[in-house]
């Protein structure tokens, strides 16, 4: 099959959609298909770019007003005709319902050209970036999830992470043929790997109990809560908090530890490099997302992957990999002090550490390898191609 994958975000933006993206064109090149990508550029330019064995049209785009690390694009129409000219793509895979997305959406609706779609939002993902945007939620909320299934129901197959994450959209009135397929995890680089001094020295980690949370550092994530969690936490053990990675939260959330007089147990290692991560999972004991914007969650599926217990908020898709009280526990949404309850439950506890991690890793290995997401997409792409 020729694909060509679109999508407002990609490689090298550090969010989980955009790894998703990049490891499922690296897994459909390995079963032998031709895959090509449509992305912004990280300037008004157009221009290709060669990531190992495919090739990348990057459209002129402008930085994104509210998140300075995304790039949108402009005008893309202007290019439509020539890129799928040039790609001649079977099948079309559509990973954001921007302007990008909309344009290829409507050529291939005109053209006879089958469209599978990937949603990997969630209203959250926007609104918890923005600061000020809590008066005008309630009506935005619904306005975009409207949004988002109207394009989804142009699309001849649509999938997203999770039954949960599938339900929000039938839940607004997604019509076309759907169903929920993993973002699954290269368990033969996210495994139970023994613990790196070199690695723990790179990014200044002390050798005490760590707890660690790794990804995207912005506002969605609700990083705050584990910072407030952190004070009653130290009161029961000497432990460091880890916040691995970067983003636009971090300024706020380096003067919440002085506020909360935690600065000498949380270390902030910045841009982690992605050789770097199986190693850094595999230093904690305890991997820890508070994100309320989850469909499913890449970092939470690396880190049980590596046989570490998690601890997550309950909201969204996270329940569907977080089972409370057997690879870990859930806490509710803003409430930091249960979250310090269920960190203070398990951190000091050799053997709840062992049982919980072999039991995220059995998850993993049933449900969630990567090899089981390339053969699902190949078939659904087969199938809608034909």
């Amino acid at each position: 099959m020729k694909i060509l994958l679109v999508t407002e975000s990609y490689w090298p933006n550090a969010d989980g959609g955009a790894l998703f993206e990049r490891r499922l064109v690296q897994g459909m090149i390995g079963k032998g298909h031709s895959v090509s990508v449509w992305a912004p550029a990280k300037d008004f330019s157009n221009y290709l770019e060669q990531d190992a064995s495919y090739t990348i049209y990057r459209e002129r785009a402008v930085t994104l007003p509210f998140n300075k690390k995304y790039k949108v694009t402009v005008f893309p129409w202007v290019h439509t005709k020539k890129i799928f000219k040039l790609v001649k793509p079977d099948v079309i895979h559509i990973h954001n319902p921007a302007l990008l997305g909309r344009t290829a959406m409507r050529y291939a609706n005109r053209h006879g050209i089958p469209v599978l779609t990937t949603n990997h939002l969630m209203p959250e993902n926007v609104l918890l970036n923005i600061k000020g945007s809590s008066w005008y939620y309630g009506w935005f909320y619904k306005r975009f999830w409207n949004y988002l299934v109207r394009f989804c129901n142009r699309a001849q197959f649509v999938t997203t992470p999770t039954p949960t994450a599938l339900a929000f959209l039938k839940k607004y009135g997604l019509k076309s043929r759907s169903e929920a397929v993993t973002n699954g995890v290269d368990t033969a680089v996210f495994k139970p790997l023994p613990g790196d001094k070199a690695i723990a020295k790179k990014y200044g980690l002390a050798n005490k109990p760590t707890l660690l949370y790794l990804g995207r550092v912005d506002g969605e994530k609700r990083l705050d809560l584990i910072i407030k969690a952190l004070p009653e936490v130290l009161k029961h053990s000497d432990c460091q908090l880890v916040i691995a990675g970067f983003g636009n939260a971090m300024d706020d959330l380096k003067r919440l530890c002085v506020k909360e007089r935690v600065g000498a147990s949380v270390v902030f290692t910045g841009f982690i490099d992605e050789a770097d991560k199986p190693k850094l999972y595999n230093l904690s004991e305890i991997f820890i997302i508070s994100s309320p914007a989850e469909l499913q969650s890449i970092v939470t599926l690396e880190a049980m992957a590596s046989a570490k217990p998690v601890i997550a908020v309950d909201v969204a898709a996270l329940h569907e990999l977080v089972q409370n009280n057997k690879n870990g526990y859930l806490f509710d949404e803003d409430n930091y002090k249960m979250l310090a309850q269920k960190i203070i439950l398990l951190i000091g506890n050799a053997s709840k550490l062992k049982e919980f991690g072999q039991k995220s890793l059995d998850i993993i290995m049933k449900k969630h390898t990567t090899q089981i997401t390339f053969d699902r997409y190949e078939a659904i792409l087969r199938e809608i191609s034909r």
